[in-house]
């Protein structure tokens, strides 16, 4: 895997600089380009871009104890006037991005993707913008959450659109989503066995159309915590999807006092706060609390104790955006599909056997 050095090198910046970032570190003054600049650096040169890469290249696996080599970024490719030119539209600010660096995972898969193809990408909206740009699109990638009014609107559109999230199916539109309830069943059957019971949730709710909406992650996890009568109400907390979140919702659960052996995080930004204030409050992950994330987001590696999480496949989420995208244009296919994502459990140190409760 990738070394901060490396990183560090690779974006301009000190090791120091890299390491707090990573760790969402609110002290380091920094410019938001430049924590950009570290967070796509680390995930290109991160396992998941080297395992794409050598899926398409064969490369032979490397011994376990050997660091994987970090190959160049790509050359740009050169776009043709008569090559296909595909609008993105991001639904979140790139401020977002920073907080929850998985659509900034995805994005970069889709960006590469289209370039392996020679197709060019045209970011034509964001977050709160409800008009499209009047230059016509060959079609439309949808990254994020998205209202009923660009819904709508998008939707009305006579190009092709790829939706990359849950959003109501119009089954002529194509989706490309993650089975979040399988995926949150596979974090909780984990912790279970481990002998956890007090086990606390910290999510998030976006906000669209003026209401904030529940979260598939949360549903889940209430839904599997009842069937298996362990479900505390107490026990849960729901803020943004920020790793100030994360760390300011985990105080709140140390102070009350309910007494928690494990937390479920709705991503790994929250995760990483989650575990900031554990060890602010005195306590050890795992010895006293377990901590899950979700995502894998490269930031996880580095992490002391490094991250057990939910990988959700970002790599593969961009690559198939892309190739239904193509395949509508280039056969022409009229009849929409709904794609689904497995997610794999990636267990590393953050998760242990339950601690006894003071």
């Amino acid at each position: 895997m990738a070394t901060l050095k490396q990183i560090a090198e690779r974006a301009g910046v000190s090791i120091s600089t890299v390491s707090r970032v990573l760790n969402f570190d609110e002290t380091l003054s920094v410019s938001d380009e430049t924590r950009r600049r570290i967070m796509e650096t680390t995930e290109e040169l991160g396992y998941n871009k080297y395992k794409r890469k050598k899926r398409t290249m064969d490369m032979a696996a490397p011994e376990p104890s050997m660091p994987v080599p970090i190959a160049e970024p790509p050359a740009p490719v050169q776009i043709r006037a008569s090559q296909n030119t595909i609008g993105i539209v991001m639904t979140y600010d790139k401020s977002e991005e920073l907080n929850d660096p998985y659509y900034l995972t995805v994005r970069l898969a889709i960006e590469e993707a289209a370039r392996e193809r020679g197709v060019q990408l045209v970011e034509v909206g964001k977050k709160g913008e409800r008009s499209l740009p009047a230059s016509a699109a060959s079609g439309f990638i949808v990254v994020g959450p998205i209202g009923s009014g660009q819904l709508h609107e998008l939707q009305r559109s006579s190009s092709p659109i790829v939706y990359v999230d849950d959003v109501p199916w119009d089954r002529k539109s194509d989706i490309v989503t993650v089975d979040l309830h399988d995926a949150v069943e596979q974090a909780l059957v984990h912790i279970r066995a481990l002998g956890h019971e007090r086990i606390a949730y910290v999510g998030g709710r976006d906000m669209l159309d003026g209401a904030s909406t529940a979260d598939r992650r949360e549903v889940a996890y209430e839904k599997w915590m009842k069937e298996a009568g362990i479900f505390d109400s107490s026990l849960v907390r729901v803020g943004t999807f920020s790793a100030e979140d994360g760390y300011r919702l985990t105080k709140e659960l140390i102070a009350s006092g309910r007494g928690c052996t494990a937390v479920l995080a709705a991503n790994d930004s929250m995760a990483i706060g989650a575990i900031r204030a554990i060890q602010e409050h005195g306590m050890r992950v795992p010895e006293d609390i377990s901590v899950v994330g979700f995502n894998d987001i490269a930031v996880a590696q580095f992490m002391t104790p490094a991250l057990t999480t939910v990988r959700l496949h970002s790599d593969c989420i961009g690559d198939t955006a892309l190739e239904l995208m193509m395949e509508r244009l280039e056969k022409q296919r009229i009849i929409g599909k709904k794609v689904m994502i497995p997610t794999e459990l990636i267990v590393r140190e953050s998760c242990g056997p339950a601690a006894r409760l003071r």
